[in-house]
């Protein structure tokens, strides 16, 4: 009887220094995996904010050729005109 409640006292000894050491390696896993996961929040922020720059930008580029546009059209009609009248 003594031997078996020695083994297991043992068994559980070995099982808590096995799960010290995991919880170790977990906390310097942690601590290499933090900073990774901070860098790679701050760069989807970058990301996102570069996206939103470029939205704009698009829509500004779109602005600018409808307003291209508008002014050729507006030109060939001019044009049109001019010469249906006989002026220029």
């Amino acid at each position: 009887m003594g031997d078996e409640k020695a083994l297991n006292h043992f068994e559980t000894s070995v099982k808590l220094m096995d799960h010290g050491r995991r919880i170790t390696e977990l906390e310097a896993d942690l601590k290499t995996i933090k900073p990774l996961v901070y860098e790679t929040a701050n760069s989807v922020k970058s990301i996102e904010k570069s996206v939103v720059k470029m939205e704009t930008n698009s829509d500004k580029m779109r602005g600018y050729i409808q307003g291209g546009v508008v002014a050729g059209i507006l030109a060939i009609v001019f044009f049109a005109i001019k010469s249906m009248l006989g002026i220029g």
